[in-house]
């Protein structure tokens, strides 16, 4: 018999897996010894069932229940086992898209970081083109910290977006003229995220209008509240004879997901402005 057959160790040597999980096969009914000593009780297997081994691992490294590959197995045939392994391609062609998408959302993050890193003046204001942006938003005023961080919860359970949140530079919030007055309590805004696929989330997506947007960063800011250096942005906007002309947005740009150090983070003001009539 030794010299037919395989033990459960020769097998799992032979397929790098472990006889636990032989014997778990057997006991399931997946993969069971072609044959067993009445005497000793020692599960033998054949080299054909080396072979389908290698295949239920191949299923296995594919993500395919164990359940599923039992069926794959039972009642086989070429037209069977093309639907199952088209349908696991077109999986894999997904995840493959999926992960491409966060590279490339990585790579814009890291790219951002090295910029600022290099800013020598934060509190510098610029002029954006900006075209016709999407955010999500339940249209809600939060109003502190506890309320704006459940709002984003909220938020990013209804996205259920592959690409990571802390990848981006999307999450904010938008909010009237008040904001850029002096005042030390919160300012009713509006929790959003800035989004780039809007069909499945209509329902609570609102277009950010194209223009021109007069934008600053400036470190360890709060959202929904006055921050100092927006006094620069103000005295920009009116030496330059703009007039705001929509909602104000604040956006973070390096947050709590990134440091614990509360003087490296880093947010975005952006006006929309025109000119003056």
């Amino acid at each position: 018999m030794k010299e037919k057959y395989l033990t459960v160790s020769e097998l799992a040597k032979l397929r790098n897996t472990s006889s636990d999980t032989l014997r778990y096969y057997d006991r399931i009914n997946l993969l069971k010894p072609e044959c067993v000593d009445a005497d000793t009780g020692y599960r033998y297997y054949s080299i054909r069932q080396y072979e389908k081994l290698g295949t239920i691992r191949e299923l296995r490294a594919l993500g395919m229940p164990l359940e599923q590959i039992a069926d794959y197995f039972d009642n086989r045939n070429l037209q069977k086992s093309m639907e199952i392994l088209s349908e696991y391609q077109m999986r894999f062609e997904q995840e493959i898209q999926q992960k491409i998408r966060v590279n490339e959302v990585l790579k814009e993050k890291l790219k951002f970081l090295n910029e600022v890193a290099e800013l020598k003046n934060m509190e510098e204001v610029f002029l954006q083109e900006y075209p016709r942006r999407y955010m999500l938003t339940f249209g809600e005023p939060s109003g502190g910290k506890e309320a704006h961080a459940y709002a984003y919860t909220k938020l990013e359970w209804y996205l259920k977006e592959v690409a990571p949140i802390l990848a981006t530079d999307r999450v904010g919030v938008f909010a009237s003229e008040q904001i850029l007055e002096k005042n030390e309590s919160f300012i009713p805004a509006i929790p959003m995220i800035i989004v780039e696929n809007v069909g499945k989330s209509r329902k609570y997506i609102r277009e950010i209008p194209a223009g021109t947007y007069a934008c600053m960063y400036y470190k360890n800011g709060t959202l929904e509240k006055y921050d100092k250096s927006f006094e620069i942005i103000k005295k920009y906007i009116k030496e330059h004879n703009f007039e705001i002309c929509g909602n104000i947005f604040q956006i973070y740009k390096i947050d709590v997901t990134l440091t614990n150090n509360r003087e490296e983070t880093v947010m975005e003001i952006q006006i929309p402005v025109g000119k003056q009539e």
